[in-house]
């Protein structure tokens, strides 16, 4: 199964029902409150670079990367390699919290936040820069593309077309599932568009959607599935999922509020 450049093209990714659903969850906390909170800030940030790096086979579990990251305490018996792997997502996790409004999302900043998620991972020749050999992709029949130039090509379309997404969701879900799809890197390609992801949803002054590990089995399906169909539901379902888990978090609620339905538009459309 070969790279379909149809997958990266235009289209609608969230309904009007799903925009509503979800605006309404980031309304009741604040891009700003999570900003001017710094112990809630750094609980999440823990939480973003623990769940990015499982997903990725990392080996060190919450406590040891609360250690980590806190204290600058290795684990012990763990590779030095997830260990590294930890400090570089904080690092873009910082990167990205801290982008402005009229930031742009290009090649540059793109191959920015790999240089940061590959440091000491990666050759310092291969960190943000197009991959020059052919990758392939565990636990599906995808092929990505093996020319450089191809590659280049692709990765600068994408992002011209992500430009055209103005809901902050939408734009957010094109990004990661078609920089994921490209694999422009030799490595570290879902953890930079998990970041960029990140970026896009800070960039359009909504919270960020922080990674549930007990959907981690669901996000990897669906990233997956749309390497092979190109489909977005998938994905959408676990993002709403996602981000509706995160809100009943961030309100302490014991009982979650009510999910889609109470953000569905009247019959009056208002």
């Amino acid at each position: 199964m070969q790279y379909n450049p149809s997958f990266v093209a235009l289209r609608p990714i969230l309904s009007d029902a799903d925009k509503s659903y979800l605006h309404g969850l980031s309304g009741r906390y604040a891009l700003e409150r999570f900003l001017t909170d710094a112990r809630n800030h750094e609980e999440m940030l823990v939480d973003f670079v623990y769940t990015s790096a499982k997903i990725e086979g990392n080996t060190y579990d919450r406590i040891d990367t609360d250690n980590l990251l806190r204290l600058g305490v290795t684990a012990g018996g763990k590779r030095y390699s997830d260990a590294i792997m930890l400090i570089n997502l904080r690092e873009g996790f910082r990167k990205v919290m801290g982008i402005e409004p009229g930031m742009p999302l290009d090649p540059d900043y793109l191959g920015g936040l790999h240089k940061i998620v590959t440091k000491d991972l990666l050759p310092a020749h291969e960190q943000g820069i197009v991959r020059s050999s052919a990758v392939r992709i565990g636990a599906s029949s995808y092929t990505p593309i093996a020319d450089p130039a191809r590659l280049h090509t692709e990765m600068k379309f994408a992002l011209q077309k992500a430009n055209h997404y103005f809901d902050p969701f939408e734009q957010a879900i094109y990004l990661h599932c078609n920089l994921a799809y490209l694999q422009y890197f030799r490595d570290g390609n879902k953890r930079t568009a998990r970041l960029m992801q990140t970026a896009a949803l800070v960039r359009g002054g909504v919270l960020p959607l922080f990674f549930q590990d007990t959907l981690i089995d669901k996000y990897q399906r669906a990233t997956v599935g749309y390497y092979e169909t190109g489909e977005y539901s998938p994905y959408v379902s676990f993002f709403k999922e996602n981000y509706g888990l995160v809100m009943d978090r961030f309100l302490g609620q014991d009982t979650p509020f009510p999910r889609e339905a109470a953000y569905l538009p009247t019959s009056s459309g208002v």
